[in-house]
């Protein structure tokens, strides 16, 4: 790997990283999603944002809210009242 292919994967790596922390703790919270195990949750949200990025997504909030919602549409219920 040359020195432009490892500056990108870090660039790549840090986006997912910010993206992570900022829909994190909304996921952490969202009542559609609490029934799911942590590990599960933050290993579909990780692949969400990867995806994501992979698909040529670059602004971090655009990351975020996609992740979270695809989190939801795969894995949330509605909350019981």
């Amino acid at each position: 790997m040359d020195q432009t292919s490892s500056q990108q994967k870090q660039t790549l790596d840090a986006l997912v990283s910010v993206a992570f922390e900022k829909s994190w703790r909304f996921v952490e919270k969202d009542p559609f999603l609490t029934h799911n195990a942590e590990a599960l949750l933050r290993a579909r949200l990780r692949l969400h944002l990867e995806r994501s990025l992979k698909m040529g997504e670059k602004n971090v909030l655009h990351l975020a809210n996609n992740a979270i919602w695809n989190l939801r549409t795969e894995l949330g219920r509605r909350p019981e009242l």
